[in-house]
């Protein structure tokens, strides 16, 4: 509240209550009561739901698949627990997370009701939180959180403890200990996309398996980006689940050499973006003054039906529900007013022709010297890593991988980054697809 009442008197405003007045001298002591009570509330809160938690009684949360909360208490779901029980005989037996839900999803397995319909019949994160929970499964317990402090809840068990120790001993069979921590780089993590829309992730590879089936260790271990995509069904044709890294980073790299070594070509696209932004300043300037005087009448509406209230013409609720449309129209218009403004300011760019030359020069000057270092140690290829990332982060905008394992980098000339000084606020860009050679601007 006290930072409130400085700004409305550092922007001299005057704050008019329908109601009451507004006296700023009472108003700290005020929120400061509010602020004590709700305090209180809280509290109070707190302590009755610690003393139901304390108590065994069954708070409000996300019912575990196989229970469900009847008043105080958690019940069993039998329909359900059977096929937890089911999930974890499969398991302990060996069989594979696919193929528990492919037989899940075969034999019409129901899931938890929601109120949002599911994209994926049983997810893999589904079965997956079913399994971490076996111990809970086994001992019969549901352990509930508040303010820092756990609470267990007993519950009936679904499993039993010898599925739960067999479990255990499947699942530290099937963990794997990497024989060393080393940290791989990977030069366009975070950039490669596939018709999935899924943002690909990337591993390294140790081990491969021989014809007969059997994991055996690479002498070399392999770099790979790979679709996140898990559930076959919603993936992609258009896909290809996979590519090596090394070849992905040569490609995407030689692509962004090929336009370094074309400066003329991105300084003339740029060159026509500004133009075409100079060539529209009358409009925005007008479409300025218009949202200006919008914003305007919205204030003087408000005051309006402030002063009706007053003189109670208008209900409480009515001058309620009208001050919310007026409050949404204002930020509406001044969201738009803002977006303006930041195109406009470009129109004021100064000499901005000269920074990005000398941005683009600076630039191939510096991807011209990593073409000719050989690195020798793991240091020094860290190093050049690092510069390349930095290249990369500066001007990719998003890697696009068809079928075929080709690669389309989209490489966009930030002149917001390049001209700040001379450009204010504006933002804008360059966007070139570097496979069909075709220039898009980009606000």
């Amino acid at each position: 509240m006290l930072l409130v009442l400085e700004t409305i008197q550092e922007c001299n405003v005057s704050i008019m209550l329908a109601r009451e007045t507004f006296d700023p001298k009472i108003a700290p002591l005020r929120a400061w009561v509010a602020q004590m009570e709700l305090d209180g509330m809280k509290e109070r809160m707190t302590m009755g739901v610690k003393a139901r938690l304390k108590a065994g009684k069954a708070n409000t949360g996300q019912d575990r698949y196989g229970y469900r909360r009847n008043g105080d208490v958690i019940e069993v779901v039998e329909q359900e627990a059977f096929w937890v029980r089911q999930i974890f005989a499969w398991y302990v037996e060996g069989v594979p997370m696919l193929e528990i839900r492919k037989r899940l999803i075969a034999l019409n397995a129901p899931q938890k009701g929601s109120s949002i319909p599911r994209r994926i019949q049983w997810a893999r994160s589904s079965i997956q939180a079913i399994l971490n929970a076996a111990k809970e499964y086994a001992f019969g317990i549901k352990i509930q959180s508040r303010k820092g402090e756990n609470f267990q809840i007993p519950v009936q068990p679904i499993t039993d403890t010898v599925t739960y120790e067999r479990y255990l001993r499947v699942r530290k069979s099937k963990k794997t200990h990497p024989i060393r921590s080393i940290k791989y780089d990977y030069l366009i993590g975070g950039k490669l996309f596939c018709d999935c829309n899924y943002k690909w992730g990337s591993r390294t590879n140790k081990s491969r398996r021989n014809r007969k089936g059997k994991l055996i260790k690479r002498k070399t271990p392999v770099r790979v980006y790979y679709c996140g995509q898990t559930h076959k069904e919603i993936v992609s044709p258009n896909c290809p689940r996979h590519i090596g890294a090394k070849k992905a980073e040569d490609i995407v790299w030689q692509k962004i050499c090929e336009v370094i070594d074309r400066p003329d070509y991105l300084l003339g696209q740029a060159r026509k973006i500004v133009e075409q932004i100079r060539e529209s300043q009358g409009s925005l300037a007008e479409d300025k003054m218009r949202l200006q005087n919008e914003i305007e009448a919205v204030l003087t509406e408000r005051q309006w039906v402030i002063t009706q209230a007053r003189k109670g013409t208008f209900t409480a609720s009515d001058m309620e529900q009208q001050l919310n449309q007026l409050t949404f129209q204002e930020v509406t218009l001044k969201r738009e007013l803002s977006s303006l403004g930041e195109a406009i300011n470009i129109n004021a760019l100064n000499d901005w022709e000269a920074s990005v030359e000398e941005f683009l020069v600076d630039l191939k000057a510096g991807v011209d010297e990593l073409k000719t270092v050989t690195p020798q140690t793991l240091e020094e290829q860290h190093s050049v890593f690092l510069l390349k990332k930095q290249v990369v982060d500066t001007l990719v905008e998003r890697i696009e991988i068809d079928k075929e394992r080709n690669l389309h980098v989209q490489i966009r000339l930030d002149l917001l980054d390049i001209i700040k000084k001379d450009a204010g606020n504006g933002t804008t860009g360059v966007v070139q697809n570097s496979e069909d050679g075709i220039y898009t601007r980009k606000q």
